[in-house]
Protein backbone atom coordinates (compact mmCIF):
# COMPACT_ATOMS: atom_id res chain seq x y z
CA UNK A 1 0.00 0.00 0.00
CA UNK A 2 1.33 3.56 -1.04
CA UNK A 3 0.76 5.95 1.56
CA UNK A 4 -1.01 8.99 -1.08
CA UNK A 5 0.44 11.74 1.19
CA UNK A 6 3.86 10.65 -0.64
CA UNK A 7 2.30 11.34 -3.98
CA UNK A 8 2.57 14.19 -6.45
CA UNK A 9 -0.06 14.64 -9.29
CA UNK A 10 1.54 17.01 -12.44
CA UNK A 11 -0.90 18.17 -14.57
CA UNK A 12 -1.97 20.49 -16.83
CA UNK A 13 -5.49 19.22 -17.13
CA UNK A 14 -8.23 21.54 -15.00
CA UNK A 15 -10.34 18.49 -14.53
CA UNK A 16 -7.58 16.40 -12.87
CA UNK A 17 -6.80 19.55 -11.01
CA UNK A 18 -10.02 20.26 -9.99
CA UNK A 19 -11.38 16.63 -8.74
CA UNK A 20 -7.99 15.70 -6.34
CA UNK A 21 -7.03 19.23 -5.47
CA UNK A 22 -6.66 19.15 -1.28
CA UNK A 23 -6.59 14.71 -1.86
CA UNK A 24 -3.40 14.65 -2.87
CA UNK A 25 -0.52 16.87 -3.37
CA UNK A 26 -0.91 18.59 -6.98
CA UNK A 27 1.27 21.01 -9.18
CA UNK A 28 -1.03 22.78 -12.10
CA UNK A 29 1.38 23.27 -15.34
CA UNK A 30 0.47 25.05 -18.51
CA UNK A 31 1.32 22.33 -21.10
CA UNK A 32 1.99 18.92 -22.14
CA UNK A 33 5.41 19.54 -22.70
CA UNK A 34 5.67 21.42 -19.16
CA UNK A 35 4.33 18.10 -17.52
CA UNK A 36 6.97 16.73 -18.83
CA UNK A 37 9.76 19.00 -18.10
CA UNK A 38 8.65 19.60 -14.28
CA UNK A 39 8.46 15.72 -14.00
CA UNK A 40 12.02 15.67 -15.15
CA UNK A 41 13.13 17.90 -12.85
CA UNK A 42 11.17 16.48 -10.10
CA UNK A 43 13.57 12.93 -10.74
CA UNK A 44 16.52 14.89 -11.53
CA UNK A 45 16.53 16.81 -7.97
CA UNK A 46 16.08 13.62 -6.66
CA UNK A 47 13.70 11.81 -4.15
CA UNK A 48 10.95 11.36 -6.71
CA UNK A 49 10.03 8.52 -8.60
CA UNK A 50 7.71 8.09 -11.53
CA UNK A 51 4.33 5.80 -10.77
CA UNK A 52 2.54 6.09 -13.99
CA UNK A 53 4.35 5.98 -17.21
CA UNK A 54 4.81 9.09 -18.77
CA UNK A 55 3.76 8.28 -22.61
CA UNK A 56 0.67 6.08 -21.12
CA UNK A 57 -2.23 5.44 -23.52
CA UNK A 58 -1.93 5.00 -27.54
CA UNK A 59 -2.43 8.55 -28.36
CA UNK A 60 0.60 10.31 -29.89
CA UNK A 61 1.52 13.02 -28.00
CA UNK A 62 0.24 15.97 -30.28
CA UNK A 63 -2.56 14.56 -30.61
CA UNK A 64 -4.01 15.16 -27.20
CA UNK A 65 -2.64 18.81 -25.04
CA UNK A 66 -3.44 16.85 -21.32
CA UNK A 67 -1.50 14.73 -19.42
CA UNK A 68 -1.02 14.45 -16.32
CA UNK A 69 1.72 12.34 -14.17
CA UNK A 70 1.72 10.69 -10.78
CA UNK A 71 4.95 10.58 -8.67
CA UNK A 72 5.91 9.13 -5.26
CA UNK A 73 8.51 10.21 -2.67
CA UNK A 74 11.04 7.91 -3.01
CA UNK A 75 15.02 7.28 -2.56
CA UNK A 76 15.29 4.79 -4.53
CA UNK A 77 17.48 4.69 -7.85
CA UNK A 78 15.65 5.89 -10.83
CA UNK A 79 18.23 5.62 -13.56
CA UNK A 80 15.45 3.90 -15.47
CA UNK A 81 13.06 6.39 -14.67
CA UNK A 82 15.59 9.66 -16.33
CA UNK A 83 15.86 7.16 -19.40
CA UNK A 84 11.72 6.97 -19.54
CA UNK A 85 10.92 10.88 -18.90
CA UNK A 86 13.95 11.82 -21.32
CA UNK A 87 12.60 9.09 -24.09
CA UNK A 88 8.79 10.71 -23.42
CA UNK A 89 10.46 14.27 -24.30
CA UNK A 90 12.38 13.19 -27.50
CA UNK A 91 9.14 11.81 -28.52
CA UNK A 92 7.09 14.59 -27.85
CA UNK A 93 9.36 16.88 -29.25
CA UNK A 94 9.53 14.94 -32.25
CA UNK A 95 5.96 14.58 -32.91
CA UNK A 96 5.24 18.68 -31.67
CA UNK A 97 6.71 19.18 -35.23
CA UNK A 98 4.05 17.10 -37.15
CA UNK A 99 0.83 19.70 -38.44
CA UNK A 100 -0.80 20.94 -35.41
CA UNK A 101 -4.87 20.06 -34.94
CA UNK A 102 -6.75 22.90 -36.33
CA UNK A 103 -9.13 25.15 -33.57
CA UNK A 104 -12.27 23.97 -34.43
CA UNK A 105 -10.57 20.56 -34.05
CA UNK A 106 -9.20 21.48 -30.02
CA UNK A 107 -12.65 23.45 -29.20
CA UNK A 108 -14.55 19.76 -30.22
CA UNK A 109 -11.94 16.97 -28.83
CA UNK A 110 -10.07 19.40 -25.98
CA UNK A 111 -13.06 17.97 -22.86
CA UNK A 112 -13.04 14.41 -24.41
CA UNK A 113 -9.23 14.07 -23.91
CA UNK A 114 -9.24 16.12 -20.64
CA UNK A 115 -11.52 13.01 -20.05
CA UNK A 116 -9.50 10.52 -21.04
CA UNK A 117 -6.12 12.03 -19.04
CA UNK A 118 -8.29 12.35 -15.68
CA UNK A 119 -9.99 8.79 -15.91
CA UNK A 120 -6.42 7.20 -17.03
CA UNK A 121 -5.08 9.01 -13.31
CA UNK A 122 -8.19 8.24 -11.28
CA UNK A 123 -8.33 4.54 -12.08
CA UNK A 124 -4.61 4.73 -11.30
CA UNK A 125 -4.53 5.81 -7.90
CA UNK A 126 -7.07 3.28 -5.86
CA UNK A 127 -4.44 0.30 -7.09
CA UNK A 128 -1.81 2.30 -5.55
CA UNK A 129 -3.95 3.41 -2.20
CA UNK A 130 -5.23 0.28 -0.69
Amino acid sequence: MIDDRKLLIITNNDVTEQFFQGKVKLEMVSTHRDVLVRVRDHIYAGGWKLITHPMASSIKPNQTPFRSIILIQSNEDCTEDILMIEEALESFDKFDTEKKPTDWYRETTDPDFKKIDFYMIEDALPHLCR
